[in-house]
């Protein structure tokens, strides 16, 4: 009987709080962060203790009283004016959502607010706009709300989590300026817009524009801005040559048609208007012109006589009313316009000298021409303003050849040669000439110096040369003038006996022994230097034979030395007979050197060959 008493009074304590519950309040919070849950009372209960509790509300389930104000993660506050009491719910984790109740404690019927309390990740948004600009530019996005929210509080901040996006805003409708933010609500199209003036690569991220409620979450909207300090993403490239002229085509949207138009160097779109190299409204600057055809969508930028430092990035810029002007980039690579192949050659002064130069099969007919200068588009042509200079076309071997018949101080520097007219690029040699002086005569010909390979004759090699030869003599004088000091003492001392044997016979008689003694003995002693210098000549021709074998300049060294000996005191004449000796071999090297494989392929002719001849001097020994 007891308990069905207990039971009753039970029940009818619970259908006295349900009935005391006043209405439902739902919360929402993020993950990781806090949250107010606000329940207001009727009046004559300020006085009264106020809790939040969970599930049954018993004395293990209130969670914080008014007379505790903070206990674990939970705060209160009790607005007794205007009759709200407030819980604060911080660091929440997904088991803090579910039922709450905001409690009025009264004897044995206490009041009831239900609570539900439902939590979200604190990131934002499913769906994000992206939007690029230039450092230096300015960028502008807009944020669209609904007619209900016209007068709520609107604001922006840079990160992802609505939680303190307001905490952290940059600016609100509140405070619309600060130096690089501005605000903009428009009421009657219901959105509002910010706008960042004078970006840096540091503006780059994600940006939450909100709208403040007092009863939910907030409303957001998200922005991706990637500030880039260059243009573009895509790079259009092309190429040219030194001296042409290349247009570069821009393209534009028809919406732009009667926009301005310009192009400047480098990347940096910020700064292009500035630095334009030309724009559609002056048209013309040097050897920049620029052409818009509106009908096609594309302006067109043309550079004449391009040199290789026309080379780098150029951007295409079109003028918009946007917050930055729109860009495409162009990557210009200029080349070398010269040639087949550049060489060097040296010639002396005062001989000739003969330049040869190749041609495609295709331009047998055309004319061929050589020109001198340090570009090709103010060259002089030297076969036709010089006499010294007489050009032989050969068209078996594709190639002609140019003799300057006395070679000038003057005539050093740069030469074109080649068969095209119009200077495509491919059809020509470059040739740089350079001139030398000769300290004594001699035979040995112009030094050729070709590309990966050169056949001076060396310095070091003539004064090996020269100190070998100049030792010989010294030990052949040295031996001769040993016997001819002994012969005279032999003679003085056969006099000297012949006085001393006959002391009483007149002087005279003594004298008369010289005549039959002298001779003999100088016509041997004459004899002895004939034999010495004829075998040391004929071991010399033929060592230098060999030497001239391995290396041809070595000869200008030798010749030189003979040279010497001619104009000393030896005058041998087998010594002039050798000179002329090997002159005839160099000349017939070089007859050789002419008619040997005269055909030549052009398309392969920028391996390193020997193709450049000078009259007086040929290799001997091709490799």
């Amino acid at each position: 009987m007891w308990s069905l008493q207990n039971l009753l009074f039970t029940i009818c304590i619970a259908l006295i709080c349900v009935t005391s519950a006043v209405g439902v309040i739902h919360v929402t919070g993020y993950l990781g962060s806090k949250v107010e849950i606000s329940c207001s009372y009727g009046p004559g209960y300020q006085s009264y203790e106020k809790y939040l509790c969970r599930n049954d509300c018993d004395d293990s389930d209130v969670l914080i009283t008014t007379s505790e104000l903070t206990k674990n993660k939970y705060k209160t506050h009790d607005d007794k004016t205007a009759r709200i009491f407030t819980a604060i719910i911080s660091d929440l984790h997904s088991t803090d959502a579910g039922k709450y109740w905001c409690g009025v404690s009264k004897n044995w019927n206490d009041i009831y607010t239900e609570v539900k309390l439902e939590l979200v990740p604190d990131s934002c948004c499913d769906s994000v706009t992206k939007v690029e600009s230039y450092a230096g530019y300015s960028v502008s996005f807009s944020c669209p709300y609904e007619s209900s929210y016209q007068n709520n509080l609107k604001y922006i901040c840079k990160g992802t989590r609505p939680s303190i996006c307001l905490q952290q805003a940059l600016i609100t409708s509140d405070n619309r300026e600060n130096p690089r933010f501005s605000l903009d609500d428009e009421k009657m199209s219901t959105k509002f817009t910010t706008k960042i003036s004078s970006l840096t690569q540091s503006d780059s991220g994600r940006y939450l524009c909100g709208i403040q409620r007092n009863s939910d979450l907030h409303l957001f909207c998200a922005f991706e801005l990637k500030v880039k300090d260059h243009c573009c993403d895509t790079v259009t490239n092309i190429e040219s040559y030194e001296g042409y002229s290349k247009s570069i085509n821009c393209p534009y949207e028809n919406q732009y048609r009667n926009s301005l138009k310009y192009i400047c160097r480098g990347n940096r779109p910020s700064t292009c208007l500035q630095r334009a190299l030309i724009t559609s409204n002056n048209r013309e600057n040097g050897r920049f012109s620029l052409d818009d055809e509106k009908t096609s969508r594309i302006f067109t930028l043309t550079i004449s006589s391009l040199t290789q430092s026309d080379s780098g990035y150029y951007l295409c810029g079109v003028q918009t009313n946007s917050d930055h002007d729109v860009f495409s980039a162009v990557d210009l690579k200029v080349k070398e316009w010269c040639c087949v192949r550049s060489t060097e050659i040296t010639g002396t002064v005062g001989h000739p000298l003969t330049l040869q130069c190749p041609y495609p099969r295709q331009h047998r007919d055309n004319r061929k021409f050589l020109c001198k200068g340090d570009h090709r588009n103010s060259c002089r042509d030297m076969v036709m303003s010089e006499s010294r200079f007489a050009l032989r076309d050969d068209i078996y071997s594709s190639s002609f050849s140019v003799m300057i018949t006395k070679l000038e101080e003057a005539d050093a520097g740069t030469y074109w040669c080649g068969s095209d007219s119009r200077w495509r690029v491919g059809n020509y040699t470059k040739i740089q000439l350079s001139v030398e002086f000769l300290q004594h005569t001699s035979t040995v010909p112009s030094t050729v110096k070709t590309p990966g390979k050169t056949v001076p004759p060396t310095s070091e090699n003539l004064v090996k040369t020269q100190t070998s030869t100049m030792k010989a003599l010294g030990k052949t004088q040295t031996s001769i003038m040993k016997a001819l000091g002994t012969t005279q003492t032999s003679t003085m001392k056969a006099l000297g006996k012949t006085q001393t044997q006959t002391p009483g016979q007149p002087v005279k008689d003594a004298a008369l022994y010289v005549p039959f003694t002298v001779p003999p003995v100088l016509l041997l002693l004459i004899g002895i230097l004939v034999v010495v210098v004829y075998k040391w000549k004929y071991h010399k021709v033929k060592e230098d034979e060999a030497i001239v074998d391995r290396n041809a300049p070595k000869a200008k060294g030798l010749e030189e030395v003979m040279g010497a000996m001619d104009n000393d005191i030896y005058g041998n004449q087998e010594v002039m007979m050798y000179s002329k000796k090997q002159t005839s071999k160099q000349q017939s090297a070089c007859a050789q050197y002419e008619d040997e494989d005269e055909e030549q392929d052009y398309e392969n002719f920028t391996t390193s060959e020997d193709i450049y001849c000078n009259e007086n001097f040929h290799l001997a020994n091709r490799k």
